[in-house]
């Protein structure tokens, strides 16, 4: 996707972004980490676009790690961001909501640039010094154990234990998520109004993993740690 309106662009790469496909930044934080700007434009009204942004840290060598794990054969053409967080939360605290805080319009560039300095003031006071205190490994497991990562975050907090050397973490992640398959999904409440219950299923599987992928993958991070407990080389790959 195409930035909401022109000035987009122009402003953030003045303040320092490099531009990406679709509405995404990036500036490099450390050797193969980089930070992460999404503006992510929410189009809820005609020639309107809610702007929903969020900051994050790209480590390369995880996401790679991952990839090669989940035996993903595919790119995705966006920028990947290994662990995120709300913008507006880094600015008001957690349960903040965006809402028409920033709101652009096709037909209105000067408020829309002024909606964009805002953006990237915030990004650059608060969401700056938040990437920058996470390019570490044991930041991003940190962040990813907390949750702040995509839904699907077993292969990369697994790869990034791996990363480290700390196997066992890496084996209880996936006994973990391997327990979770099958559980029954949670009673309903007692009193339903105008709802009669006929039968309850299974829970959905944990981050939306089918089972046959998440054993493929699982056997492709036992077997590495097994031959490499200490850390994969370089140029690793599954067998």
């Amino acid at each position: 996707m195409s930035s909401p309106v022109p000035n987009a662009k122009s402003t953030l790469v003045d303040d320092g972004w490099r531009k990406r496909s679709g509405d995404f930044y990036t500036r490099r934080l450390a050797p193969r980490v980089d930070g992460l700007l999404a503006l992510a434009a929410n189009r809820g009204l005609p020639h309107q676009w809610r702007l929903q942004p969020y900051v994050g840290v790209v480590h390369e060598r995880v996401n790679a790690l991952a990839r090669t794990l989940t035996g993903a054969t595919t790119r995705n053409p966006y920028p990947q961001d290994t662990i995120r967080t709300r913008l507006v939360t880094l600015l008001d605290g957690a349960g903040a909501q965006e809402r028409d805080r920033w709101l652009v319009a096709a037909e209105s560039h000067d408020r829309n640039a002024q909606v964009f300095a805002e953006v990237a003031r915030a990004a650059r006071e608060v969401g700056l010094p938040w990437m920058e205190a996470r390019t570490s490994l044991d930041a991003v497991i940190y962040e990813l154990e907390d949750g702040n990562g995509p839904v699907r975050l077993t292969p990369l907090l697994t790869a990034a234990l791996w990363l480290t050397g700390n196997v066992e973490a890496a084996e209880r992640r996936l006994v973990d998520v391997a327990t979770r398959f099958g559980e029954q999904a949670p009673p309903p409440p007692q009193q339903l109004p105008g709802v009669r219950v006929t039968a309850i299923g299974s829970s959905a599987p944990p981050e939306g993993w089918p089972r046959p992928a998440f054993d493929a993958f699982a056997a492709r991070l036992r077997a590495g740690m097994e031959q490499y407990p200490d850390g994969p080389p370089e140029d690793w790959r599954s067998a």
